[in-house]
């Protein structure tokens, strides 16, 4: 059966628009589906760590100015249960601040600059594999059916092609909830990473956005995760002199939290639909930038060498799923002697540098 495409990808988050431009930069007749508007927004802290630009390198791509919000680069703090006096920042290593909303936008742009073919406000509705993947997409009120040669999944911790493909089996996720503040406090240039036992088992952020505070934990039961932040907030009173004035908004999202799950057939899977994203910190968007590169790498090798795409994206992938799997569930059931020791070992590694 002929395909209309080589690539269908769905989701046009960080990991779909960088596999998308990869596609199209291979000379693969790609598709690129989301199922909200272009610009939407993406409950994130929107971090992105400087050593990433090499993968925007091999995009040929270089990062905007008016993707950053201000401080547009911030160092990384730990602080763990004893508080800021034993704690540090990690030398030489920085992150973008980004504006995840514009940063995700520019590179949809690049994408369909790049040859692809965008359809927004496209539900993936069906999907099956046989001589080729074909989907069924729900665009308004009609429903399309197209067949490509390969799909990738980029549609997020709740997957719907993975979902399609195995069942209504959903992965394990972390609760991530963060909130939007006028305020104030004794707070640099940093992503403030807070390890406290009394305050969530995973971790707590907060950094300088936008003139604004934006504060946030990862919590494993969906129903703690209100308790951990006003906790957090109470600390971060006590600890850094915080002083809320202003809620300006509240929002909920959710990272993968079960095991990497890369390929299934002729479909591949990346970013957080795989469930590449780092546990132990909520880091998301190079592991999704990179999975969608290489993604998009195997199938072209593929094509052109007739071996399994799978099989490329193992290989590329592998390192990358060790350091996932070597930092999952690093602080479950340690306690806040362990995370001190953590925090100063870190700090002292770093230090060598």
């Amino acid at each position: 059966m002929k395909s209309e495409y080589d690539v269908l990808i769905v989701g046009a988050g960080p990991a779909g628009s960088a596999a998308a431009i990869k596609c199209a930069q291979n000379n693969l007749r790609t598709l690129l589906i989301d199922k909200a508007t272009l610009g939407r927004h993406k409950p994130c802290a929107g971090i992105l760590p400087s050593v990433a630009s090499f993968v925007l390198d091999e995009l040929g791509l270089s990062l905007p100015p008016d993707v950053l919000i201000e401080p547009t680069e911030l160092g990384i703090f730990y602080v763990p249960p004893s508080g800021r006096a034993n704690g540090g920042e990690l030398k030489n290593y920085r992150v973008f601040n980004l504006d995840r909303d514009l940063f995700d936008k520019w590179l949809v742009e690049k994408a369909v600059d790049a040859g692809v073919h965008l359809k927004t406000e496209t539900a993936l509705v069906a999907l099956k594999q046989e001589e080729c993947v074909e989907a069924a997409l729900r665009i308004g009120q009609e429903v399309r059916k197209v067949r490509a040669r390969y799909a990738i999944a980029a549609d997020g911790a709740y997957s719907k092609v993975r979902r399609f493909l195995q069942g209504q089996r959903r992965q394990p996720v972390l609760t991530v909830t963060q909130e939007y503040w006028v305020g104030e406090g004794a707070f640099e240039d940093y992503f403030y990473m807070i390890l406290n036992g009394k305050i969530t088992s995973t971790y707590g952020y907060i950094l300088k956005k936008k003139g604004g505070l934006l504060i946030g934990t990862g919590s494993l039961e969906p129903s703690t995760s209100i308790k951990s932040l006003n906790t957090l907030k109470n600390w971060l009173g006590k600890e850094f002199n915080l002083s809320l004035k202003l809620l300006k908004k509240r929002e909920v999202g959710f990272i993968p939290y079960g095991e990497c799950y890369l390929s299934q057939g002729s479909v591949l899977f990346v970013g957080d639909a795989a469930g590449l994203c780092n546990r132990f910190s909520g880091e998301g968007i190079r592991f999704a930038l990179e999975s969608g590169v290489a993604a998009a790498d195997s199938i072209g090798n593929a094509m052109r060498s007739g071996v399994e795409a799978s099989d490329y994206y193992q290989h590329q992938i592998q390192p990358l799923v060790n350091f996932i799997e070597q930092t999952s569930h690093l602080l479950e059931k340690k306690d806040d002697l362990w995370r001190e020791e953590f925090v100063s070992t870190e700090l002292k590694r770093y230090s060598l540098w």
